[in-house]
């Protein structure tokens, strides 16, 4: 049932081809590419630390972006009611969003840690810790961005939140600048990168940030299953 849903999903994409292309891929890669260019006064160290950053950043703006705008677009009444003529039931067809927009930007985070390793070298790189950082930064945004779509429930005023939120995310976050800052810890973008630069030998492997990032993805999952499941259409729970 999955599969034929992520079809359905891409099919769908046409209407937002511009839009997704210039969100996922251009403007993505822009920025990467200026990073790479600027590079020449910096240490390996320092690219890949900007690099890593880079990589949440682009999840942060493209991956919640698009995910939350397509989740809040099947909360409108006339989709909702081709739903209600149609076998899948909305967490599935939720899931499908997920899977397809985590494939489609999944290029940017791979160019990222390729650049990285290039820079570091794989010896540095704890590859199980790395697969296991990426991993739960998509499931945790994933679950993050489908509370939100479900929650608000209009691609219209969905699009306030995404104009603001991800720039909160990224701005108090050590993205790009090495902070201490007590604030950036009630952020929980600061831990998924806390994660991904301990996976990758920037910093020293410590508990925390992967506790927080465990909590807070289910904290996120809650939400999400429960906006979810709070979704009628004429009587018919979806």
């Amino acid at each position: 049932m999955i599969r034929p849903l992520i079809s359905m999903e891409l099919r769908g994409m046409r209407l937002y081809k511009t839009f997704l292309l210039v969100n996922l891929f251009v403007m993505p890669f822009s920025l990467l590419f200026m990073m790479v260019m600027n590079s020449g006064a910096r240490t390996p160290e320092d690219i890949s630390y900007l690099v890593s950053g880079f990589i949440v950043v682009s999840l942060v703006s493209s991956f919640i972006g698009t995910l939350t705008h397509r989740v809040s677009n099947i909360f409108e009444p006339s989709v909702l009611e081709l739903y209600s003529t149609l076998p899948p039931q909305i967490p599935k067809v939720v899931l499908a969003q997920f899977l397809t927009y985590s494939l489609l930007t999944l290029p940017q985070v791979v160019v990222g840690l390729a650049l990285i390793a290039y820079y570091l070298g794989l010896n540095v790189i704890n590859f199980p810790l790395l697969i296991l950082a990426v991993s739960l930064a998509y499931i945790e945004l994933g679950a993050l961005a489908v509370a939100i779509g479900a929650k608000i429930s209009n691609p219209y005023k969905i699009l306030a939140v995404t104009s603001i939120l991800p720039w909160v995310l990224v701005v108090f976050s050590p993205a790009y600048y090495r902070s201490t800052s007590p604030v950036l810890y009630l952020n929980p973008v600061t831990h998924i990168i806390s994660c991904l630069r301990s996976a990758i030998g920037l910093q020293r492997m410590a508990l925390t940030p992967w506790i927080v990032s465990i909590v807070l993805t289910m904290i996120f999952l809650i939400f999400a299953f429960r906006n979810l499941r709070s979704s009628y259409m004429l009587e018919k729970p979806f």
